[in-house]
């Protein structure tokens, strides 16, 4: 486990520099080459590979980079040298399964947030933005078929949920959390970057939470792994649902459950929230009584 400064090849400020200066040329370099595959088209195969390509640029790479600079060990400082326990993990997949109708709730609530009048431009910016991602978002999962299906899985489920949190959780919190800095700052500083890097700034708040929780897992277990685990879940369970929407011509539509649409489910609201924080406790009860 990563304790002290003896662990560590750089100092405080150097850490927060090695973190810039990789992110920034990672980004670029990876801009770069996303625009070189997309400059002929945005098909779903071009696509598929340039969200690969983004993936292993933006956040593979300089998670490792600053890993590899920053500690001694890198693996200890990256927390993916334990494995999380069995229960840990069911416990996660069953908080996603339940928070489902509440989650779903909070995104009716922030799609339909307005900016004022005087920051009109601003608003729709944002919109657009918004409509850009979702539009990458439907060329890469239009294919109804099963192997479409299990290709998306792959690309925006598994790859997505790995190396996002590789970066954010693995290497940025963890530069936070072991600098001067309170563990809850790091977790929600690392979870708003988290979110505002998807640019869909109408789904902010639910991806800000969805980054506060996989910020304390990682924090509460010291292990990665779990965060992982619970990101790629999330991720899957999106894929499959609009797989599942998109072969029902629309008639299937589960996140539609605990929002306004479906007429409040008031109820179903209630007992989703209390499941969750009943999870999210147990959890984390579970995880202090093992460090102690």
């Amino acid at each position: 486990m990563i304790r002290n400064d003896k662990d560590f090849n750089v100092s405080v400020g150097q850490r927060y520099l090695l973190v810039i200066l990789a992110s920034l040329l990672c980004f670029v370099v990876g801009s770069v080459v996303v625009t070189l595959i997309l400059g002929d088209g945005t098909s779903a195969p071009r696509m598929r590979i340039a969200m690969v390509m983004q993936d292993i640029f933006m956040f593979v790479l300089p998670a490792l980079i600053i890993a590899v600079i920053v500690a001694r060990r890198p693996g200890d400082f990256l927390e993916v040298a334990k494995a999380p326990g069995w229960s840990d993990v069911m416990l996660v997949l069953f908080a996603l399964v339940v928070s489902a109708p509440a989650m779903n709730f909070i995104i009716e609530w922030n799609q339909h947030l307005s900016l004022p009048e005087s920051l009109s431009g601003v608003e729709q910016w944002m919109r657009e933005a918004e409509r850009n991602a979702e539009s990458s978002i439907k060329v890469l999962t239009c294919n109804t078929s099963v192997g479409g299906l299990v290709m998306s899985q792959l690309i925006i489920g598994v790859l997505a949920g790995f190396s996002e949190e590789l970066f954010f959780r693995g290497a940025l919190q963890r530069v936070f959390v072991t600098t001067p800095m309170s563990a809850h700052v790091a977790i929600w500083i690392s979870a708003v970057l988290f979110s505002a890097m998807h640019m869909q700034f109408f789904g902010f708040f639910p991806r800000l939470l969805l980054g506060g929780f996989f910020g304390y897992l990682a924090y509460w277990s010291g292990s990665l792994w779990l965060a992982m685990i619970a990101h790629v879940a999330n991720n899957c369970m999106a894929v499959t649902l609009m797989w599942v929407k998109a072969r029902s011509g629309g008639e299937i539509d589960i996140d539609r459950v605990g929002t306004a649409a479906s007429g409040g489910d008031w109820p179903i609201l209630a007992v989703s929230v209390v499941l969750t924080a009943l999870i999210i406790t147990t959890i984390y009860r579970r995880n202090r009584a093992l460090k102690k």
